[in-house]
């Protein structure tokens, strides 16, 4: 094979082998900048999807392993006569939204009532 370097081939060397001037090295510090953060920028998007990802996939986890409880608790509050529902303070409607998030049953038939006293 020839050793030798063809025109070519210095004139991809060339650049290489000058100094570059001031401006030159300010641009490429700044091209080299805008890389890195262009990629901190995508490595950042990848965990935050990755993460979102994880909490996703336990989330339906918890709601798999919770439902054979909440359909048990849904059947027996639904096995409840009204008047066993009314004690608990809650009715038919209330049965099924039991499980959502903001739901609070009414007081039951005797909280917070004083017995009134009968006239002898």
């Amino acid at each position: 094979m020839d050793d030798r370097i063809t025109k070519a081939e210095a004139a991809f060397l060339l650049p290489a082998a000058i100094p570059a001037s001031r401006r030159m090295a300010e641009i490429e510090a700044l091209r080299l900048a805008a890389i890195a953060a262009r990629d901190e920028a995508i490595a950042a998007a990848i965990r935050k999807a990755f993460r979102a990802t994880g909490r996703a996939i336990a989330a339906v986890l918890r709601a798999i392993v919770a439902f054979p409880e909440r359909l048990a608790t849904y059947q027996a509050l639904n096995a409840l006569t009204d008047r066993e529902l009314r004690d608990i303070g809650m009715t038919r409607y209330d049965v099924s939204r039991v499980f959502e998030p903001g739901f609070t049953p009414r007081p039951a038939n005797d909280a917070g009532e004083r017995p009134t006293p009968r006239a002898a």
